[in-house]
C-alpha cells in the first residue's frame, strides 16, 4: 500500500561518496521534471525533451550557473521506480553534488531514505522483493560468485520458480476446497494431490538446503591459519596473497596480532587471517597473541592447521591438533620441499594437505581443496537462496506442506489439508512482498545505500 510520503517528490546523489569524473543525482516522483526545469536551462527544456537521451546544459543555483550537466528524463511507468525520474550527470565533487540536491529541496523536493528508490520500484510493480533484495546483493558483490547469483535473481529468475510452485500449490487447495462445497458432485484425485505437494516440498527442501552456500557466497567466508611459530602461516598467507603482506623471517613468534586480507578464493570472496603463533609461551604479548588466535579458530568457517611437515610433531603440534576439531579445517603439511617426515601419518584421521608455501607446490590443490569443502564439489547453481528472510519463509512453507501432506496420508477432511496448504502459499507470497508487511518492508529497505 502506498502511503502519503510515497508520493512525494525525492531526490539523492545516486553515486557513491567521495570525489569523482562524474556524480549522479536523481529525483523521482510526480514533481520531478517540472522541479528539475526550475533549475535546469539548456537548448529545450526538459518536459520537451526526448525520454531516455541526454540533454547537455547548466544547472542553476540562486540564479546562477553552477556546473555544466547532462540530463535525462524518464516518464512514468518506463523508468527504475515505475515514477517520472530525472538524472543529472554533473561533475563529481562531493561539495557540488550536494548543492545540487539542497537546490531541488529548496523547490520542493525531498531527500530520499536509503534504499527508498527501490522501494518504490517494488510498490510500483517494476521489481518484486526478491528482485530488489537481489539489487543490494549486486551493489555488495563481494565475488564472481555473489554478482551471478544477485543478477540471477534480478532478472527474476527465482521469482518464476517461486511463481511456479505458487501456481501448482494454488491448484491444488482450489481443489480440495472444491471437494468442500461440491462434495456430492467433485471427486477429489487423491494421487494428484500427493503427488503435486511432494514435488513443491522436494523444490522448497532444495532451496533451503542451498542458504548455507548462499550464506557464504553472499556474504564470504572466514579462513583462519593456524599453528605454532615458524612454520610457515605467513609465508602461506603471502603466497595465497601472491604479494608480501605478512612479514616473514626465521624468528620464531614474529606475528603477534593477527593479521587478515580478502581473497578471491575460485569466486568466492575469503577472509584469510595469519593468527599469532600458539605454543607453551611466559610472554605475555605472545600469549595473548594465542589466545586470540585461538578465538579465531573458534570463529573460521574453515581452519588451516599449518605444521612444519619436514620435523616431526613437536608437543606443541600435538597439543593444538589433539586439542582442537580437525574436522573443521585441514591439517596442511607445509615446506614438502625439503620433504614431509613419515611421523605426520600418525594424524590419517584428518583431512592432509602436503603443499609448499616456498616453491608453491601445492597450492592450487590447497585452493580447490578449500572450495569444495566450503561449497561442496558440484556446479554451483546461480537458484539458490542468499538471504534469511527468504530461507524462513521457505522453512515456514516446507512445515506447511509436510503437515499437508501428514493430513492427507491421515485422511483428514480436505479443509484442513488446504488450510495448511495456503500457510505455504502465504509463505511463498512473503518472499516476493506480495503479503510482506510495511514494517517489514521499511527494514529491508533501510538497509540499502541513500539513492539506490
Amino acid at each position: 500500500m502506498m502511503r502519503s510520503s510515497d508520493t512525494d517528490t525525492i531526490v539523492a546523489i545516486a553515486t557513491a561518496p567521495g570525489e569523482g569524473a562524474i556524480g549522479i543525482v536523481r529525483l523521482s516522483g510526480p514533481q520531478a521534471i517540472f522541479l528539475s526545469d526550475q533549475c535546469y536551462r539548456g537548448r529545450i527544456r526538459l518536459q520537451d525533451a526526448t525520454p531516455r537521451t541526454l540533454s547537455y546544459g547548466h544547472f542553476i543555483s540562486s540564479g546562477q550557473d553552477l556546473d555544466e550537466v547532462l540530463a535525462s528524463v524518464m516518464y512514468a511507468p518506463n523508468s527504475y521506480t515505475g515514477e517520472d525520474t530525472v538524472e543529472f550527470n554533473c561533475h563529481g565533487g562531493p561539495f557540488l553534488l550536494r548543492r545540487v540536491v539542497e537546490s531541488l529541496v529548496i523547490l520542493g523536493a525531498r531527500v530520499a531514505l536509503p534504499g527508498e528508490f527501490t522501494k518504490r520500484a517494488f510498490l510500483n510493480g517494476k521489481l518484486d522483493l526478491s528482485q530488489a533484495q537481489a539489487v543490494a546483493d549486486m551493489i555488495a558483490a563481494p565475488s564472481e560468485l555473489s554478482l551471478q547469483s544477485a543478477y540471477f535473481q534480478l532478472r527474476g529468475g527465482l521469482k518464476k520458480r517461486f511463481n511456479t510452485m505458487s501456481e501448482s500449490l494454488l491448484q491444488v487447495a482450489m481443489l480440495l476446497e472444491a471437494g468442500l462445497d461440491f462434495s456430492e458432485d467433485v471427486q477429489i484425485d487423491i494421487d494428484r494431490v500427493r503427488i503435486s505437494l511432494q514435488h513443491t516440498l522436494s523444490e522448497i527442501e532444495l532451496l533451503v538446503s542451498s542458504y548455507h552456500q548462499g550464506k557464504l557466497i553472499r556474504e564470504g567466508v572466514l579462513v583462519a591459519l593456524v599453528g605454532k611459530p615458524n612454520v610457515g602461516k605467513s609465508s602461506l598467507m603471502n603466497r595465497l596473497l601472491e604479494e608480501d603482506r605478512a612479514i616473514v623471517t626465521d624468528i620464531p613468534g614474529t606475528t603477534r596480532d593477527t593479521i587478515e586480507e580478502a581473497i578471491d578464493l575460485e569466486g568466492i570472496r575469503a577472509t584469510l587471517v595469519d593468527t599469532a603463533g600458539i605454543r607453551e609461551t611466559t610472554d605475555p604479548v605472545e600469549r595473548e597473541g594465542a589466545r586470540r588466535s585461538r578465538q579465531f579458530i573458534e570463529r573460521a568457517d574453515l581452519v588451516l592447521f599449518i605444521v612444519d611437515g619436514s620435523l616431526p610433531p613437536s608437543p606443541d603440534d600435538e597439543v593444538l591438533l589433539t586439542r582442537s576439531d580437525l574436522s573443521a579445517g585441514f591439517l596442511v603439511l607445509n615446506k614438502s620441499d625439503l620433504n614431509i617426515h613419515s611421523d605426520w601419518n600418525t594424524f590419517l584421521s584428518a583431512k592432509r594437505i602436503v603443499i609448499s608455501a616456498l616453491d608453491g607446490s601445492g597450492i592450487p590443490n590447497l585452493r580447490q581443496c578449500i572450495r569444495e569443502r566450503l561449497i561442496g564439489q558440484t556446479v554451483l547453481s546461480t537458484e539458490i537462496i542468499t538471504q534469511e528472510r527468504q530461507m524462513l519463509a521457505l522453512k515456514q512453507g516446507q512445515d506447511g506442506l509436510l503437515h499437508a501432506l501428514e493430513s492427507l496420508e491421515l485422511g483428514n477432511p480436505g479443509e484442513l489439508i488446504a488450510m495448511d496448504v495456503r500457510i505455504a502459499l502465504d509463505a511463498l507470497s512473503d518472499i516476493i512482498g506480495e503479503t510482506t508487511a510495511d514494517d517489514v518492508l521499511d527494514q529491508i529497505f533501510s538497509t540499502f545505500c541513500i539513492g539506490k
